[in-house]
């Protein structure tokens, strides 16, 4: 049996076998479909049928939809896996004839890693809706202030989109002081959970690798990136020496020094408050007494 040129998700067969039987192909056709592309081996006879009846009608609408599939755009491409950039491009346009008129991307582990949890699929409106699962689908509906978050730029990366994206205002503020409120936020996650929120992780990695230097980390890499700090045995540490690192870099010497000065200051009064909480406080402030002696 000559090899196909592409591969199939049974499950996504399975759903559509409405639409195409009998439409084009017979219950006995339909399921040798489904048994080729789950790895099963045919029987001699099974594989002269699809041979015979099937594989060329499957080829001749594999061109024909291909068409379309030139539509879509595809970004990151190096790190997608041949078989999910096949898959995902149909599942896109399923999504893109569901939400029409909206722009469509997936996104997220499934294009990069052999396993995942589940599909992601942004649909960007002009209004917020509330996020839903679809089987192993996972709806993300986004306004389109999306377009000028850092967030967006990471994931444009390293996704496969129906519309061409293009470079969009940044109106995100990413500064000194939002990246110390993440800071904060990790630290308080750490002492109260022994875990860090990865939302959060995510976001403090995106901008402290774009406050340092002006980059915007990829998805894929971000992913390790996380995956990294997870896995570590002192990640505060580590959270620390990237906030340390992001200032001293990314920030005007004279403008962080009066931004730790400050925060240092607004601790000192909270431990005379909370006594109970100072060996906390003490710790959280490491790191801004370690920029200001390097600075200085």
């Amino acid at each position: 049996m000559r090899k196909l040129e592409f591969s199939l998700d049974p499950e996504y067969i399975a759903e559509i076998k409405s639409d195409i039987v009998p439409a084009i192909f017979t219950e006995k056709q339909f399921n040798l479909i489904i048994k080729r592309f789950s790895g099963k081996k045919l029987s001699q006879g099974e594989r002269n049928n699809f041979s015979r009846y099937v594989s060329k009608k499957m080829k001749a609408i594999y061109k024909i939809a291909k068409k379309d599939i030139k539509k879509m755009f595809v970004y990151g491409n190096e790190h997608i896996l041949k078989e999910r950039k096949e898959l995902a491009l149909k599942y896109l346009k399923k999504y893109s004839r569901k939400f029409k008129n909206k722009h469509v991307l997936i996104t997220g582990s499934f294009l990069y890693k052999k396993e995942y949890k589940d599909i992601d699929i942004f649909v960007i409106a002009k209004y917020e809706k509330d996020d839903y699962k679809e089987k192993k689908f996972h709806i993300n509906y986004f306004d389109e202030e999306l377009y000028s978050s850092l967030f967006f730029r990471s994931i444009s990366k390293l996704c496969i989109s129906n519309k061409k994206i293009g470079e969009h205002k940044l109106n995100e503020e990413v500064n000194i002081n939002t990246l110390i409120s993440l800071y904060q936020e990790i630290l308080n996650d750490l002492k109260t959970r022994r875990i860090a929120d990865k939302i959060i992780l995510r976001d403090f990695i995106i901008q402290s690798y774009y406050l340092r230097n002006s980059i915007i980390i990829d998805s894929y890499n971000l992913n390790l990136e996380v995956s990294r700090i997870l896995n570590l045995k002192s990640i505060k540490e580590t959270i620390k020496s990237i906030l340390i690192d992001a200032i001293i870099i990314g920030v005007e010497k004279k403008e962080s020094i009066k931004a730790m000065k400050k925060t240092i200051s607004s601790y000192e009064e909270l431990m005379k408050e909370y006594r109970q909480h100072k060996e906390y406080y003490l710790d959280l402030i490491e790191p801004f007494k370690k920029v200001i002696m390097l600075e200085s």
